[in-house]
């Protein structure tokens, strides 16, 4: 008897249904996610490995008052400090996190980040934190506008309609791109 079971792949992330407008914004980080034993191609190589993934998501205000999601790209959970991981959390902390630390503590804590608009291959448009700093510095202290993590959570009221913009809007929102598989994509496909 043959049994069909579903590929054990990573997700793509978490459920955002607009796309955050671009630009610097205080933000509240809402939720991290973290999946184990993921499968994925080693680096040059056809042999398969499982590794460990996190990712985070933020919430932030634009200046038409809405609030908005954006979420960052799947991190291999790894304390090394080349990892893009170490890296994150190292901007966003604004010192080396020290190992050992859970950083699962910052849910609910804030950052300024930049978003940006990527266009993937496939023409969907979804935005990127391009960087992370600390809300407070000795430059700067944005803690004060840190939104509660509960506003993200009520459902906002209807935003009256604004008249029709000359500069077209997106017509496909995702919050990240769907990971790229060689065996299922062409090579017109792949992102690298």
């Amino acid at each position: 008897m043959a049994v069909l079971t579903a590929k054990a792949e990573s997700s793509s992330g978490f459920q955002i249904d607009e796309l955050a407008p671009s630009g610097d914004y205080v933000a509240t980080c809402i939720d991290i996610a973290d999946e184990f034993s993921v499968p994925r191609k080693k680096y040059q190589s056809e042999e398969m490995e499982d590794i460990d993934v996190t990712r985070f998501l933020f919430g932030l205000k634009a200046q038409d008052g809405r609030l908005y999601k954006v979420q960052t790209f799947e991190m291999k959970i790894s304390g090394s400090p080349k990892s893009s991981l170490y890296k994150f959390l190292t901007a966003w902390l604004g010192k080396a996190p020290e190992y050992g630390w859970d950083y699962c503590t910052l849910k609910g804590q804030g950052a300024v980040i930049s978003v940006e608009h990527v266009v993937s291959q496939m023409g969907t448009t979804y935005p990127k934190i391009a960087r992370i700093t600390p809300a407070k510095t000795s430059l700067a202290d944005y803690s004060a506008q840190i939104i509660p993590i509960e506003q993200f959570a009520q459902p906002q009221a209807p935003t009256p309609v604004a008249p029709a913009s000359p500069t077209p809007t997106p017509s496909a929102v995702a919050s990240a791109p769907a990971p790229w598989n060689p065996q299922a994509g062409s090579e017109a496909d792949c992102p690298f």
